[in-house]
């Protein structure tokens, strides 16, 4: 099973970002480096499915990371450093078959490969990422994580060091996330991959992932993520964060 892992929003500045989520009632901590890559982050979570701010602190890292085929640096690169959400990765417990799964489906797959990062504490976070594609798509794919160590354990934790804390806006939690695309098919292949439920409707289709909905629109000329709409709020708003809009609202 596949669950929505995290969006990863590039932004100039992620420390920023603590204190512009804060005047939206979003509880965000600073994160840590990512010292293969040149990168930093700050975290905001919805339970365990959260929105990385993510920055650049060495553009000579960040580059040859960038080099490596269907990497979420490759595809910032490719939107030529546009910040925003670029990608979205999805969690499960059993990626090295997720991996014979998609070789077996004719994808491009690299990995799983383990990385980790320490945290401002000291401690060492662990994981495994799977990056598979095609050529010529038009969509990159989200990339696949593996968290080392069980979900509620990994909660626990979270909750013990202070990362996951009650927003101020309310019990809120990631509901959708809208893309632009020129071709809807896009969508029904997703929903193939992942073993997904996809709902047609009138210039859009829907993908029905446990914890979160993909709703993909049919643009011309256009392939992004546009809006990420987040339920559960006291207070309904509209806002856009360095290139992409967020909707909060009440249901």
């Amino acid at each position: 099973m596949y669950l929505l892992d995290h969006l990863v929003h590039f932004v100039e500045k992620p420390e920023r970002l603590i204190e512009s989520a804060s005047e939206l009632g979003l509880h965000t901590v600073k994160g840590g480096k990512h010292e293969m890559w040149g990168t930093y982050n700050s975290l905001c979570y919805f339970d365990l499915s959260y929105i990385e701010f993510i920055g650049i602190y060495d553009k000579n890292l960040f580059e040859k990371s960038a080099s490596e085929p269907y990497t979420l640096h490759e595809t910032y690169k490719k939107m030529k450093y546009q910040n925003g959400v670029v990608r979205i990765a999805l969690r499960t417990n059993f990626i090295d078959k997720a991996a014979e799964n998609l070789e077996l489906l004719g994808y491009e797959v690299y990995g799983p490969d383990e990385f980790s990062r320490t945290r401002p504490d000291g401690s060492v976070l662990k994981w495994k990422l799977l990056h598979f594609g095609k050529k010529g798509q038009i969509l990159d794919f989200p990339f696949i994580i593996q968290w080392e160590g069980e979900d509620n354990d990994r909660f626990k934790d979270l909750v013990e060091s202070g990362t996951i804390k009650p927003h101020q806006l309310g019990h809120v939690q990631i509901k959708e996330i809208q893309f632009e695309v020129e071709d809807l098919s896009t969508a029904t292949e997703w929903g193939k991959v992942f073993e997904f439920e996809v709902e047609d409707a009138h210039s859009s289709k829907t993908v029905k992932m446990p914890n979160c909905l993909l709703k993909f629109k049919k643009i011309e000329d256009d392939n992004k993520i546009a809006q990420i709409t987040i339920s559960g709020a006291v207070e309904e708003k509209e806002v856009t964060l360095e290139g992409t809009k967020y909707l909060f609202k009440k249901e």
